[in-house]
């Protein structure tokens, strides 16, 4: 293969627009709202994934691609061996095969600033799939499927993490250099690597030490871009217990922040983090909580049920801990919603990410006591409200990612080495949704028709940092009342093993807004743009418009890039 020509044609060619239509009367929350009406939301079963979720990633608006590790799935490729990777439709809640083929177990990703999703790392091959420890993998959404690049990354590549730099590139941090239930000095990977290279050479490691102070549990590291008003490339890194600013451009550590209390947070001993969503009246002020994991490495252990939040940009700064909804949680998702809540789901209550031990009646289950009911947490009230509960079990290999409609797509578990069907946890593929409760208001749902003058989500929208955007709305008056009105940006980042990598929520000032009297209940309104990619990272977005507590009908996709 000609990796160059490659390389050039995800690169460049990721910009080519993407046309994914959306049919808005099929959207299911609004069937949702048709339901008796809710406080605590609900879940509904509505198809099959056709491989195990361990990833997940909105590609377009209605198309989600999950990814998996090498083993038996039913859904097969053209060729009758076993999917890796399949395309899910979010109107016809059927999945279809894609193109893998090396091995992905364990794996990472992010997104290019130009639109094309890089997938990095993976575990040794077998008689049908290569290995993929040292591949680099490209999805442009406008082509639908993948492209493998044999040997291109550096060094092997087990449990990385990856995050979006404000420049448009990825960065991919840390694992070790082969599968481990407990990662060792001897197959530690502490290093990162840039893709694209930024000197158009070949990829390179850089030596980062951090990493090997925290071990053994320094694998999936937490990875946040820290929003500043300067522009500079640095970044929350935080493994184990422990977290540090950094900053790439000088390769130097900036602060060194204080362990935070309670558990471990990091792999086996999973936790998950997410940065509290950033508000432009509040200067874009950085807070990142992490949430869940275990204090010790023993299956019988109660999970961690303690959650820290940290100020990461002032002086002196402490956690601030609370307990977690009083609910203990290993391996738990956290997951924006459009209103700026955030819902957790998944997870055990007692052990560590991993797979069982032993077969048949006497097996041991590593992560048990699966965790049924989701929290809606409000990041500026600091409360918890647990909600209704799921029947199935999300531990190993699970995941959870909004939708532009304002629901959530949950799907995986697979607390085992290969595909099992009946038993305890069996292999996972039932995909469900889950209409929070803010899809039962009362409040009429904005109906987002154009921005910039464009249909939304026939192509991604091109808008730029800083920018004012237009756009169009319908929502019927609410008792004669104007529609009070908000507006987001969300970038829905890339899930695996309880990290949502580059997932980002930030509030959008309005600065105009006016009836059209060109139709009934129709609104135009100018919204402004984050000022530079350190506030959400360049490449695909949703921007959101909700009426009170009533989100859209659905988000406008957008490219969001630096202006030409």
């Amino acid at each position: 293969m000609n990796v160059k020509l490659v390389l050039f044609a995800f690169l460049f060619g990721g910009l080519i627009l993407l046309n994914d239509k959306t049919n808005v009367n099929a959207l299911p929350a609004l069937q949702a709202r048709q339901d008796p009406g809710s406080t605590l939301g609900a879940f509904k079963i509505v198809g099959k994934s056709g491989v195990n979720a361990m990833h997940a990633v909105l590609v377009s608006p209605r198309k989600v691609v999950f990814v998996d590790k090498l083993e038996n799935n039913a859904l097969k490729r053209p060729d009758g061996i076993s999917a890796l990777s399949s395309e899910y439709d979010l109107d016809t809640n059927t999945a279809k095969p894609l193109g893998i083929y090396t091995n992905t177990f364990c794996s990472s990703g992010s997104w290019l600033g130009n639109g094309t999703l890089v997938e990095a790392g993976g575990d040794k091959g077998d008689a049908n799939y290569r290995s993929g420890i040292q591949t680099l993998r490209l999805y442009d959404p406008s082509v639908g499927d993948w492209v493998e690049l044999e040997g291109i990354v550096p060094s092997n590549r087990w449990y990385p993490a990856m995050v979006t730099l404000p420049n448009g590139n990825v960065m991919i941090l840390g694992g070790s250099t082969a599968a481990t239930g407990l990662n060792r000095a001897e197959i530690d990977n502490p290093t990162y690597t840039i893709f694209p290279p930024p000197n158009g050479g070949p990829l390179t490691d850089t030596a980062f030490p951090f990493l090997s102070s925290l071990l053994p549990y320094n694998l999936y590291p937490m990875l946040h871009v820290i929003p500043n008003y300067e522009g500079k490339t640095q970044l929350f890194i935080f493994a184990n217990q422990d977290g540090i600013a950094y900053d790439l451009e000088s390769g130097t550590t900036i602060a060194k922040y204080p362990k935070i209390l309670g558990g471990i947070r990091s792999y086996p001993l999973t936790g998950t983090s997410i940065m509290i969503p950033l508000d432009p009246t509040d200067y874009y002020k950085p807070t990142v909580m992490i949430c869940g994991g275990n204090k010790v490495y023993e299956l019988t252990s109660p999970a961690e049920a303690s959650c820290g939040r940290l100020e990461l940009t002032t002086p002196n700064a402490a956690w601030e801990m609370d307990e977690f909804g009083g609910q203990g949680r290993v391996m738990p998702d956290a997951t924006f919603l459009v209103d700026g809540s955030i819902l957790f789901v998944n997870g055990a209550a007692t052990g560590f990410a991993g797979y069982r031990k032993g077969g048949g009646a006497n097996a041991l289950w590593v992560n048990e006591n699966p965790v049924f009911t989701p929290f809606l947490y409000d990041p500026f009230a600091k409360t918890y409200k647990t909600l209704a509960a799921s029947t199935i079990p999300r531990m190993y290999h699970s995941v959870s990612t909004l939708i532009p409609d304002g629901s959530v797509l949950i799907s995986g578990s697979n607390p085992q080495g290969s595909v099992s069907l009946n038993v305890k946890y069996s292999t996972e593929y039932r995909v469900e949704i889950f209409y929070p409760p803010y899809l039962y208001s009362s409040t009429p749902r904005p109906n987002i028709i154009s921005l910039q003058t464009s249909p939304i989500n026939e192509n991604r929208i091109p808008v730029s940092y800083g920018q004012e955007v237009t756009m169009v709305i319908q929502v019927k008056s609410d008792g004669g009342n104007l529609p009070v009105l908000k507006a987001c940006i969300i970038h829905h980042g890339f899930i695996t093993h309880s990290q949502n990598f580059s997932q980002r929520y930030v509030y959008l000032e309005i600065t105009n807004f006016w009836a059209d009297s060109s139709a009934a209940d129709q609104y135009i309104l100018t919204i402004k743009l984050p000022p530079n990619p350190t506030i959400i990272s360049p490449g695909p977005s949703y921007i959101y418009v909700f009426n009170g507590d009533a989100p859209p009908v659905s988000g406008a996709h957008v490219l969001l890039q630096q202006a030409a």
